[in-house]
């Protein structure tokens, strides 16, 4: 008897040593981002392939130590160049674990491509002025897909054709703004103090 209670007890002591280590597994950090355009500003989808039973994501898009998303597929724009390192924290009711990517991301600034002229840029009374748009791109960005002029500088979009006309109905000096965007890159160019109108009356 006493033999086989020792062999019993043997076996037990084998299969609870084979349970130790044996419970739930704390999560796994991982995540991608999908390939980003290098230039700025640019919004940057972050996808989560973490691993386990998961509760919390803490997501630091520029290692700085906040959290700046609890989102498991958020999305972050980056508007200044740099290189960023990127962080994820998950926790699950098991533990918790933290994936760093180093220089994860880099960004540049577009390249200064927008360009454009108006003729005449002094004009008296109520005429059109001709705008021609003179952005060059290369291969790299391929081709400008939008144009977006503010002839008064008062921050609104006043025409989105490439080369537009446009007619002032007040005197003054004013500055110019055109926005064009490709597929990879947006620029901009502001002549300040561009147009001079006079004669107008009312």
């Amino acid at each position: 008897m006493v033999k086989i209670v020792v062999a019993a007890m043997a076996v037990i002591a084998l299969i609870l040593g084979s349970l130790v280590g044996c419970g739930p597994a704390p999560p796994e950090a991982e995540f991608i981002s999908i390939p980003p355009n290098t230039y700025i500003p640019e919004e940057v989808q972050f996808a989560d392939l973490s691993q386990g039973n998961i509760t919390t994501w803490q997501w630091d898009f520029d290692n700085d130590g906040v959290v700046d998303s609890d989102l498991q597929y958020p999305k972050h724009t980056y508007s200044n160049p740099g290189n960023y390192t990127v962080s994820l924290t998950v926790v699950g009711p098991d533990g918790n674990d933290t994936e760093i990517k180093l220089d994860y991301l880099e960004f540049i600034p577009c390249p200064r491509f927008a360009d454009f002229i108006a003729e005449p840029t002094e004009m008296s009374g109520r005429n059109a002025i001709e705008f021609t748009d003179l952005s060059v791109t290369n291969a790299a960005m391929g081709n400008v897909t939008s144009w977006a002029w503010d002839f008064t500088s008062d921050g609104t979009v006043d025409s989105t054709e490439q080369n537009p006309a446009y007619i002032y109905t007040r005197n003054g000096i004013y500055s110019v703004t055109l926005t064009v965007t490709t597929p990879e890159c947006e620029a901009t160019l502001t002549r300040h103090d561009y147009i001079s109108i006079t004669g107008c009356s009312g």
